[in-house]
């Protein structure tokens, strides 16, 4: 009988002291918003928001959005409609090395193609409109950088060669991939592009030197496409890590195959998966990854021996809320 209420006053508990702690970074910072959720025993035991925004407030989680590009693919393996051994020339022939460089690769950014996206804040020529396919052609033409599997460089373009891929093999876009195979099953109704969402959209901030929270534009459409291109609340993103930990969605195998980490060819490691870093905290394994796009900053970082995941999602790119 005393097992309920003792449940109850762990939940207040921990309610009061993220509220406090929380509170008082963001009154520290100045920031104009933070909203955070926690999975504790697989499921969902806080979810708050802070500042300018409610809990059904939707944030860009920038490079979160990888692991969903990898987990389409995977559904895609499972449909025996490619294999992530496949070499980027049985899709895209033309590009730089094709015939050398697999999925795989892409996904765990040992492929070799450069960057296009070096930068985590807006520049002038993405103020306007850019098709993904006009990406490639610009950057995946270029030389490598290194041997596929040589080595590892964090690449965004590598991501948008693989939504591409994803998209010529399945003959689907992959938003609405993964709103029917993902986000509709798990509930995540905030999940999708954030430039198909509508209010309530966070407004990005900047800020410069020691100034204040500034407004500052959105990168234009396309310019993220499969790399970074997600918006939603942490409470949906928080549905995606129960889902994880539990092995939903994705079969076991596939699971296996994207949390495990891809080595270079001498051996060496990467700390990398499939859209997924791969680390510990106080010796706990954290599967995690973070994102910053124009005017946000988001993380997300699942425990999977203690059952349990963080998800923060800010929307000013000048202070680093998750960290703290």
């Amino acid at each position: 009988m005393m097992a309920l209420p003792l449940a109850a006053q762990q939940t207040s508990d921990l309610d009061k002291r993220l509220t406090e702690k929380v509170s008082a970074t963001l009154k520290e910072t100045g920031a104009p918003s933070v909203s955070v959720a926690l999975v504790k025993g697989g499921q969902l035991a806080f979810a708050k928001a802070f500042g300018k925004a409610t809990v059904e407030t939707r944030y860009a989680i920038g490079s979160i959005s990888k692991q969903f590009t990898a987990a389409a693919l995977l559904l895609l393996q499972e449909q025996g409609k490619l294999s992530l051994d496949d070499k980027v020339s049985k899709y895209f022939p033309a590009l730089t090395q094709a015939g050398e460089v697999s999925i795989r690769q892409l996904l765990s950014h040992t492929a070799g193609y450069e960057d296009y996206a070096p930068q985590d804040y807006i520049i002038p020529p993405w103020r306007e409109s850019v098709t993904p396919q006009a990406i490639l052609d610009k950057w995946a033409t270029k030389p490598l950088n290194f041997d596929p599997g040589t080595k590892w460089q964090y690449s965004n373009t590598n991501y948008v060669l693989a939504g591409r891929i994803f998209e010529k093999a399945s003959g689907q876009p992959l938003v609405a991939f993964l709103r029917e195979r993902i986000f509709q099953p798990l509930g995540m109704q905030s999940a999708g592009d954030c430039w198909a969402g509508a209010p309530p959209d966070a407004q990005a901030y900047t800020r410069f030197a020691l100034g204040p929270p500034r407004p500052v534009s959105r990168e234009a459409a396309g310019w993220y496409f499969s790399a970074a291109e997600l918006c939603m609340t942490p409470t949906d993103l928080s549905k995606w890590d129960v889902a994880f930990l539990k092995k939903q969605i994705l079969s076991v195998k596939s699971y296996e195959e994207f949390t495990r980490e891809v080595m270079l060819a001498n051996g060496d490691h990467t700390h990398y998966a499939l859209g997924l870093q791969l680390g510990e905290f106080n010796r706990i394994p954290l599967i995690s990854h973070s994102g910053e796009v124009s005017g946000f900053i988001s993380y997300n970082g699942v425990y999977p021996t203690r059952n349990g995941a963080v998800v923060v999602l800010t929307n000013e790119d000048g202070i680093n809320l998750s960290a703290r």
